[in-house]
């Protein structure tokens, strides 16, 4: 076998021709965009081809536009709920103090308001004692309050009201306050009289949950629902003319000779925060002793 040498080409193939030189293309390229330029700048030519294109490439702008502007929605989707989850617990905050301040000022101007018609009653009671209500009693069953003796001279059997009506009387007193049993402590007696009629009667409390009733009144006695209720002040502890209670609808039933007969204190007596502790009243008269005989057997005993 022979060996044959193939001589390589020198020439490269047409698809590597080279046309012409790059400072030519440049020249060229160079000298069309000004020749564009300038007929764009006097005749506005290529601004219909502008549009096109960009009408053409804003899908793909806004393609490529996309993640970044998803990122950063992304991110003030979480730094906005963060900004109001903040605002949300400062306004909670700031909800709760004035809610508080509110309900103070509230409590303030109803406790003004009682201190200043207490006031307007002291002023007609001569010689009654300021003081405040403490605390109720721990017995459930107990119609009792206790209420601050700093600085005062209580005693006991005395008559306590509020801006509205009788309370109750003082029937212990402590070193440093004084109990006060309520005019609905069962058995708790007051003899009242009313104010429309002058009739008398006495008001008994029955305990807690039920309201106070006149007892031993006559089925034709004269009452109304609504009727007020005053001291009548024949005990010589409670003052007259202190309002008590107002009637209920009285009940009449046609097999008793009574009528029943319910009535709601008009004091707070789960509500008074301030009372008046009024001054001992002046005692009555003792009354005559009983008469065990009657007047014609002692006569015949004189004449014996």
């Amino acid at each position: 076998m022979s060996n044959r040498v193939t001589s390589l080409p020198t020439e490269p193939p047409p698809f590597f021709r080279r046309g012409l030189s790059p400072f030519a293309r440049l020249t060229i390229f160079g000298l069309a965009s000004v020749v564009l330029m300038f007929i764009d700048g006097q005749f506005k030519t290529l601004e219909t081809v502008r549009r096109a294109v960009a009408t053409a490439l804003y899908p793909a702008q806004q393609a490529a536009l996309w993640p970044a502007q998803a990122v950063q929605a992304i991110g003030e989707f979480f730094d906005s709920r963060a900004a109001l989850r903040s605002e949300n617990e400062r306004l909670k905050a700031e909800l709760l103090i004035a809610s508080q301040v509110a309900q103070a000022a509230r409590a303030a101007q109803a406790e003004l308001a009682q201190l200043r018609a207490l006031t307007d009653v002291a002023r007609s009671t001569a010689g009654a004692q300021r003081s405040r209500v403490l605390f109720p009693s721990r017995d459930p069953f107990s119609q009792k309050v206790f209420i601050d003796r700093a600085g005062h001279d209580f005693e006991a059997g005395v008559a306590v009201i509020d801006e509205r009506g009788l309370l109750g009387q003082v029937t212990r007193v402590h070193p440093l306050l004084a109990e006060v049993t309520l005019v609905t402590e069962k058995e708790f007696a007051v003899p009242v009289k009313v104010e429309r009629t002058g009739m008398r009667a006495i008001l008994f409390g029955r305990g807690p949950g039920k309201a106070p009733e006149l007892r031993f009144v006559p089925t034709s006695a004269d009452l109304r629902a609504g009727d007020v209720l005053l001291t009548s002040g024949i005990d010589g502890v409670y003052p007259a003319n202190v309002h008590v209670a107002t009637v209920e609808t009285p009940r009449r039933d046609p097999e008793s000779v009574f009528v029943t007969v319910e009535a709601t204190p008009v004091a707070g007596l789960t509500s008074a925060s301030h009372v008046l502790v009024l001054p001992r009243q002046t005692p009555l008269p003792p009354m005559p002793a009983a008469e065990t005989d009657p007047p014609r057997k002692q006569d015949a005993r004189r004449r014996q």
